[in-house]
């Protein structure tokens, strides 16, 4: 499966198509981490047979209750936490993300809010979770791209 992620695009939904271009609108998911949703909808109003999901930022305020803070996905045998990290702090580390991860079991967090590009791997117990953030479309121009395949997920950024 062929994820592209993205997150942070505050008002420059044309970094978003960019990016979709640069993949000629190939992606199986396109998932989006908040901060700039009017954006990802835009995008997605455009692109209605790509498949989207969307949780919302703290930017997000006019669409409190149309898209989760949070979610986990299954992603080929993969279980991923989905969330923009402000809920958990992650500008001041990754403790409380973490936790949150372990609670619910998850292999991977994807997330945003920071604007930094991040992609490893750590330990909570025995348990390793991977943690990715694509880094802010709007602003630097990267995002993720992930490939999953029988329980595998490999993880790069990409820049517009």
């Amino acid at each position: 499966m062929k994820i592209l992620v993205f997150s942070d695009s505050h008002s420059h939904s044309k970094n978003i198509e960019k990016a979709l271009e640069i993949h000629n609108y190939n992606a199986d998911l396109v998932v989006f981490l908040g901060d700039g949703i009017r954006d990802i909808e835009n995008v997605k109003n455009r692109h209605s047979r790509l498949n989207f999901f969307i949780v919302k930022g703290n930017c997000d305020v006019f669409f409190s209750s149309e898209y989760p803070d949070y979610s986990v996905l299954d992603l080929d045998g993969i279980r991923v936490l989905i969330t923009h990290g402000h809920l958990y702090g992650v500008k001041s580390g990754y403790d409380r993300l973490l936790y949150k991860a372990s609670e619910v079991e998850a292999d991977a967090v994807f997330f945003g809010h920071t604007h930094a590009p991040i992609d490893f791997s750590t330990y909570v117990g025995e348990k390793r979770i991977h943690l990715f953030n694509p880094g802010s479309i709007g602003y630097d121009g990267t995002y993720g791209v992930i490939n999953t395949s029988n329980g595998v997920l490999v993880s790069s950024h990409g820049k517009i």
